[in-house]
Formats: structure tokens, C-alpha cells, sequence
């Protein structure tokens, strides 16, 4: 049996519902630039966009998830794309985040300079690569919660899987070069995953937009994570759930005062 590609996937969804790419991009909160990568093959979207895509379309999850491998099976890239991204992490690791261009990382690899051209453009596209890798694991480990509480959830099957990816996250978080567009990454993934749990928001008697409250709610789960997984020894996600439940479900003016 044949497998679409990802990129045929989602162009096929598209024409399917009548949609144009901006269109198609603004129902899954993405610019249509990047729609527009994905169909023509340019870039593949994270399993959080895929994710949203399923719910927005009625379309199974696992269908887009099979296409993806799909091109992940038609490319012979995965183990070289591992070696790149290794060398990547391994030079920021040793200066500190401290910028490297891509000569720099194609030496530490060992790929040939005209391989890994086909592989990664640029820094930000092995940053990218990796994050998409990461971002498959949290999909995952969301997919199996049984509870319904944000940060419950979070705690139950996120900090595990972070936890499992900690040297990786602790130079991307640590780093001066990679840590900017790290957390950008974080931020526009985990703003749109958090969004509906604010649906029944109260604009009448909150202080605060609805926008201003996910964001703010967003930044702080990261800032606490992230400090978290900074740490020279990161406490082990079973005991640091409680921790990082009651940080995430106490009011700012108690955690000052006690």
C-alpha cells in the first residue's frame, strides 16, 4: 500500500475543505508561510500541529502520524540528521551556547560538507530538528493523561519525558545562543496546546485579557521548568511533581510570604 507523504497529507486535507493555504494556516494558528513549507516538503510540521490538525479536520491522527514516518522512510537522512544535531549540542555544550555556524558543526559531525547541506540549512534548522523530536516524545506522553487538569498533566507525563531529555534541554536552556529561539519554539507550541483550556474564561470578573492570562500562564510553567532542569542535578520527576504542583497552584504573594 502506498503512503502519502506528510506534504501530499496535508495538501490533500486542504483542497478537501475548500480551503486556501492562509485559510488552512489560520485554522491551525500557523502563518501561511509555514503551511506553505509543509506541502511543498520544505519543513514537516511537529506532532502538535498534526495533533490539532486531526482535531480540526475530523482526520486520525495516527494517518498523518504514518505519513510522517512515510518520509521519514523515503529518506535515508534520520541517522546522519542524529550525527549533525549531536555535533550541534556537543559545540554549545562546550562554549557555553556560544553561536556556532554551520561549518563549524559539520566538521565536529564528520559529514561531508555537500551531505549535510542537503540535510541542514542552517543552526536553526538542526535547533528545529531537534525540537521536533522532543515535541513527538510530549505528544505522546500527553496522549496517554487521565486527567483533565493542565497541570496535572503536565506533571504526570511531560516531566518524565523531560526529565529522560535533560542533558539535551539543559544546554538548549542554558545556552546564550540556542536558549532565545529555544524558548520562542516553546512558547508558540505550548501557547496553542494551553488555549483551550481556556474556553469558559471570564472576561467579567478576570483582571486580565484571555490572551494576557495564557501567555502569562504559559511563561511561568516554562520558567519553572526550565529552572528546574538547569539545576547540576535535577531532582527526579516523581519528587518534584509536588513541587512543581504547588508552584504552579500557588499565588505569587504566598510563595514571597512563606
Amino acid at each position: 500500500m502506498k503512503i502519502n507523504t506528510i506534504q501530499q497529507t496535508l495538501k490533500n486535507i486542504r483542497i478537501k475543505n475548500n480551503l486556501t493555504q492562509t485559510e488552512f494556516a489560520q485554522q491551525i494558528f500557523v502563518s501561511r508561510q509555514t503551511a506553505s513549507n509543509w506541502e511543498r516538503g520544505i519543513s514537516t510540521p511537529p506532532v502538535s500541529a498534526l495533533s490539532i490538525i486531526a482535531n480540526t479536520f475530523n482526520v486520525a491522527l495516527p494517518e498523518l502520524l504514518m505519513a510522517l514516518e512515510g518520509n521519514q522512510a523515503n529518506s535515508n537522512h534520520s541517522a546522519e540528521r542524529q550525527i549533525i544535531a549531536n555535533a550541534f549540542l556537543s559545540i554549545l555544550s562546550r562554549t557555553n551556547g556560544t553561536y556556532c555556524d554551520m561549518a563549524t558543526i559539520v566538521q565536529e559531525s564528520g559529514i561531508h560538507p555537500h551531505r549535510a547541506k542537503t540535510l541542514f540549512r542552517s543552526p536553526s534548522d538542526i535547533l528545529q530538528y531537534i525540537a521536533q523530536q522532543l515535541d513527538a516524545q510530549v505528544v505522546a506522553a500527553l496522549s496517554t493523561a487521565t486527567t483533565t487538569d493542565p497541570f496535572e498533566m503536565i506533571a504526570d507525563t511531560v516531566l518524565p519525558v523531560l526529565y529522560d531529555n535533560n542533558h539535551t534541554l539543559k544546554v538548549l536552556y542554558s545556552g546564550n545562543y540556542a536558549n532565545g529561539e529555544w524558548i520562542y519554539f516553546l512558547k508558540k507550541e505550548y501557547i496553542k496546546w494551553a488555549t483551550p483550556f481556556f474556553d469558559h474564561y471570564n472576561l467579567n470578573t478576570a483582571p486580565i485579557t484571555r490572551t494576557f492570562a495564557i501567555e502569562l500562564t504559559v511563561k511561568m510553567t516554562l520558567s519553572i521548568i526550565s529552572t528546574w532542569l538547569t539545576q547540576p542535578l535535577p531532582t527526579p520527576p516523581e519528587e518534584f511533581r509536588q513541587t512543581f504542583l504547588h508552584l504552579t497552584k500557588t499565588p505569587l504573594t504566598k510563595l514571597v510570604q512563606s
